[in-house]
């Protein structure tokens, strides 16, 4: 071949970019383990409970009203407009309390269906506040109006998980014609001698639920002031909800974290009001996520970006072996050392479904790092070129494993590996004649 050292470099790269199609596949089993875990905790919440928010309690005063309605009789032959009061329901009207405080205490269990983990926790949570007793109802657009039943509503987003509830007040079911569509997800407890409450007197309310859920408790600031505490066991939470903690304290025993806030902060009593009204009703809430710090399809698969990377700076280092000690690496040995370096990725996966992250990326490079060496020791030749290669697939793996625990800083140590790697290769070849080292590799006629 008239230029030979553009046939070696044509048949490298297109072995580097074939291996990359036994990384594409791994990324796709990866994407679909992670399918099947996701689907085995959902059915898991489908049969037990799911993330878990809880809204009130809110007073709710169904109304009743007396209108007028314009009627046509016939009266001697003549038609005649009568008009006559009457009675209707009217819409619930919801209040909030003037003060509220919950605490809830929230500790794991962990579960496993399968090789998949589940996280349940069982939560003890203690509500308690004050109302300011309101106004009769406006009659504007009516002759009279008037309320009729008052409850005490609490909302919860999955009632499956309610336990146990004591409270002052023994629960009632209200009459189906004053229960909104959004009440079947409520607990319901009537006000005794609410009629005779004046309006601005307070009412007191103080109760306790067991709450079971996954992967998530919320509760919902519904106070004029409002001091929200929740701890647990589960040292990983994560605070990304309706609104960041005042107070908090993550250690490997647990966390603990406080909000206080104010009416003004969640919108107050109408912007409730406009939420219950809704039939999709979702509350904004205080709450924590218990987060899960070592997704091990999350990893493996983030270790896949970097695929690329391992061949790139294998094949230099083997090209550079080329060039300057003279020695000669076949095509087919090249791609037997990428398809290790990509068996790694599945490896990772595998032992990573059935032992803790950290000992299954050790026993996976441990595997791979020694059928490389072995496998290079004959072309390389020496001892001294194997043990370099030993470090440099030593150093790989360490790098891609603190590439995986530092993600916010992952853009820049790869380009940082990158550059070294690009210096490296041309400090070392900077006095090669590549024009006789092309003729050498010629081959003869």
């Amino acid at each position: 071949m008239k230029f030979p050292m553009l046939k070696r470099v044509l048949a490298t790269a297109a072995v580097a970019m074939a291996i990359l199609l036994p990384i594409s596949m791994i990324k796709g089993k990866i994407a679909e383990r992670q399918a099947r875990a996701n689907d085995v905790v959902a059915q898991f919440a489908a049969e037990t409970s799911g993330a878990q928010v809880i809204a009130g309690p809110f007073i709710a005063l169904s109304c009743e009203e007396s209108v007028v309605r314009e009627r046509e009789v016939m009266r001697a032959g003549k038609a005649d407009t009568v008009r006559e009061p009457v009675m209707q329901a009217c819409p619930t009207a919801y209040f909030t309390p003037r003060a509220f405080a919950a605490t809830a205490s929230a500790p794991m269990e962990s579960l496993h269906r399968g090789l998949y983990a589940i996280r349940l926790f069982h939560a003890d949570v203690s509500i308690r506040g004050e109302f300011e007793w309101p106004d009769a109802p406006s009659s504007e657009g009516a002759l009279t109006r008037e309320w009729k039943q008052a409850y005490l509503v609490t909302f919860v987003k999955d009632p499956r998980g309610i336990k146990a509830l004591a409270s002052d007040t023994p629960p009632a079911k209200a009459p189906a014609s004053n229960i909104p569509a959004v009440e079947r997800f409520t607990i319901r407890e009537p006000l005794g001698a609410w009629s005779a409450r004046k309006p601005g007197s307070t009412v007191a309310f103080a109760y306790r639920m067991a709450l079971t859920g996954t992967s998530s408790l919320g509760i919902a600031p519904v106070g004029g002031a409002n001091d929200i505490r929740i701890a647990s066991n589960w040292p990983h939470p994560s605070f990304g909800t309706g609104w960041t903690p005042d107070e908090r304290r993550v250690g490997p025993d647990g966390f603990e974290a406080r909000w206080r806030m104010t009416g003004q902060a969640t919108g107050g009593e109408s912007a409730w009001r406009l939420r219950l009204a809704k039939p999709d009703f979702i509350a904004p809430d205080a709450g924590v996520t218990l987060y899960d710090p070592v997704n091990i399809y999350l990893l493996s698969y983030r270790a896949t970006e970097y695929a690329f990377l391992f061949v790139l700076f294998t094949f230099t280092a083997l090209a550079l072996a080329e060039v300057l000690a003279g020695i000669r690496i076949h095509a087919m040995q090249y791609a037997l050392v990428g398809c290790a370096l990509a068996v790694f990725f599945l490896l990772l996966l595998a032992l990573s479904e059935h032992f803790q992250f950290e000992h299954s990326y050790a026993a996976a490079a441990g595997a791979c790092v020694a059928l490389l060496t072995f496998y290079l020791r004959h072309p390389l030749r020496t001892f001294m070129r194997t043990g370099l290669f030993f470090a440099l697939f030593v150093s790989l793996y360490g790098a891609l494993y603190e590439l995986l625990r530092s993600e916010d800083n992952a853009l820049l140590m790869g380009s940082v590996l990158t550059f070294l790697v690009l210096a490296v290769a041309m400090v070392a070849t900077r006095k090669v004649d590549w024009s006789a080292f092309s003729l050498s590799r010629r081959e003869p006629a």
